[in-house]
């Protein structure tokens, strides 16, 4: 680890800056604590993800995150994760932030290097891990001036895990220590494969063979009139197409039954413990927690909440993980970027209006075009789990490289 001039005249200068007020942190939880940071360019939803992976594979973990700006929302975090903001660049608010915090291990997600944090982590031999590190192949002016501190600070880190072979060159280039530097992949978010009974499965699979079945997942009220018009054109073309609908809100089935009867289809209902026989024609599945299980029954799935503005939806990733071609509507809050990363490999098909949800669906019941349209989301999806896992072992293994070390000292 080289000393770096600009490094030391930064943080002399830092001692000098006015300390913030702070609102009073929660108190520490007893036990180990790792320590999660959300660089700019990270992503919190990845992170969550990261965190998740951690906690089920040493369930007495405890985690911090932070945000640099406040402390951030924990949605899809381990339930007893503590948030807290970053400290201000100063070796006092660092020193403070630690001796509160008490990290086994602190790792840095992004690009951000928070000088006065680091240098503080080290000295108190803190291990640290930058996580999803990106760099650019070619340095600007600015990177090269700064180089020195720069290279100072990547000294200090144990390990430092690059997005892809031009980020790894972009760290060597930036002096960090070479043979710490590997190439781990971007964590980018996912979803955990979502269970399901498996005698349940095996039961309506063979209930289903040889029935072409689509599900529409988590579909809203107002996007009901285009599904049904949807299954009804589909049927045309294969008239024992079944149609496994699960609404938005489950307490909806039973009416949701009542108009299709009342319309003439031949309807079943889950909650009421009916079976899709071979005459049923739309199977409502109104019941929690059995996602996972149509995803795997149904070979193509219609993302609902997408079609028409305002709905929630759910994360296409969940049907990905599970082989189930995906199509959706031109309306992806809240998951654009998982979308975007569908559609970059050519693994979800988009119906534009109600009215082309019908062409759509049609199209995807030949098995090849479905087949393709699984196979690239699962690939992406696989990919980004094995991220999450290369990622989440390295953190365990310094956490625990760390408590031998404790124990040989003592």
């Amino acid at each position: 680890m080289g000393r770096s001039l600009l490094l030391w005249a930064y943080l002399l200068a830092a001692r000098r800056s006015q300390p913030e007020a702070r609102p009073d942190r929660e108190a520490r939880p007893k036990g180990a604590l790792v320590w999660l940071h959300a660089g700019r360019s990270a992503s919190l939803a990845s992170l969550a993800q990261l965190a998740q992976r951690l906690v089920r594979e040493q369930k007495s973990l405890h985690l911090l995150v932070t945000t640099e700006a406040a402390p951030p929302a924990l949605a899809g975090f381990p339930k007893a994760t503590r948030a807290d903001a970053l400290p201000p660049e100063a070796p006092a608010e660092a020193d403070r932030f630690l001796d509160h915090w008490a990290p086994d291990v602190a790792v840095l997600a992004g690009s951000d290097l928070p000088a006065a944090l680091v240098v503080a982590a080290h000295g108190r031999g803190v291990p640290l891990l930058l996580v999803d590190a990106s760099a650019p192949a070619r340095l600007s002016l600015g990177a090269r001036l700064r180089r020195g501190m720069t290279a100072s600070l990547l000294g200090r880190f144990s390990r430092l895990l690059a997005q892809d072979p031009d980020s790894a060159r972009g760290l060597q280039r930036l002096g960090a220590p070479v043979g710490r530097i590997e190439i781990a992949g971007r964590i980018e978010e996912t979803s955990e494969p979502l269970t399901c009974n498996e005698a349940e499965r095996e039961v309506l699979a063979q209930l289903l063979q040889a029935r072409p079945v689509w599900f529409a997942a988590a579909c809203p009220e107002a996007e009901e009139e285009a599904v049904i018009a949807a299954h009804a054109h589909a049927m045309r073309l294969s008239h024992r197409m079944l149609l496994i609908i699960a609404p938005a809100n489950p307490s909806r089935g039973p009416a949701l039954s009542e108009r299709l009867s009342r319309e003439g289809w031949v309807v079943a209902r889950r909650s009421a413990d009916e079976e899709p026989d071979p005459e049923v024609q739309a199977y409502i599945a109104d019941t929690e927690g059995e996602m996972g299980l149509w995803y795997r029954l149904a070979p193509v799935t219609f993302m609902g909440g997408t079609l028409l503005p305002g709905g929630a939806g759910r994360n296409p990733f969940e049907a990905a993980a599970l082989g189930s071609a995906i199509m959706h509507g031109p309306h992806l809050n809240p998951y654009p970027d998982a979308y975007g990363r569908l559609a970059e490999a050519r693994a979800t098909r988009c119906a534009a209006t109600p009215e082309a949800l019908a062409s759509t669906i049609s199209e995807l019941m030949a098995p090849d075009r479905a087949a393709l349209l699984a196979h690239n989301a699962w690939a992406v999806s696989s990919g980004g789990a094995e991220v999450t896992d290369r990622v989440a072992q390295a953190i365990l293994e310094t956490l625990a490289s760390r408590r031998d070390r404790t124990t040989e000292a003592a």
